[in-house]
């Protein structure tokens, strides 16, 4: 198993103008039902934070102070690999 990825330094490892994109992506992988590609940018930052606390009470994510730390499994697919080279 693979060390734990941080949330924030996967986000600062993506360009500004890709956050959405990999917002949009990590919700659909965890609440399809909410179909985050019609939703406002407002919402999905919302439901990705709400998704996270989520994550923590089922045990899939841990808090580290204000970041959580996710097993890359809880990534999507194609930003995983982001999260190769963090040291």
């Amino acid at each position: 198993m693979s060390a734990p990825l941080r949330w924030s330094a996967l986000e600062a490892r993506l360009p500004l103008h890709e956050l959405p994109a990999f917002h949009r992506a990590f919700l659909r992988q965890h609440r399809p039902e909410l179909k985050p590609d019609t939703l406002p940018l407002r919402r999905v930052q919302q439901y990705v934070s709400q998704t996270l606390y989520a994550l923590v009470k089922e045990g899939k994510a841990r808090r580290v102070g204000e970041d959580f730390e996710l097993e890359a499994e809880q990534i999507p697919p194609p930003y995983r690999e982001l999260g190769a080279n963090l040291d």
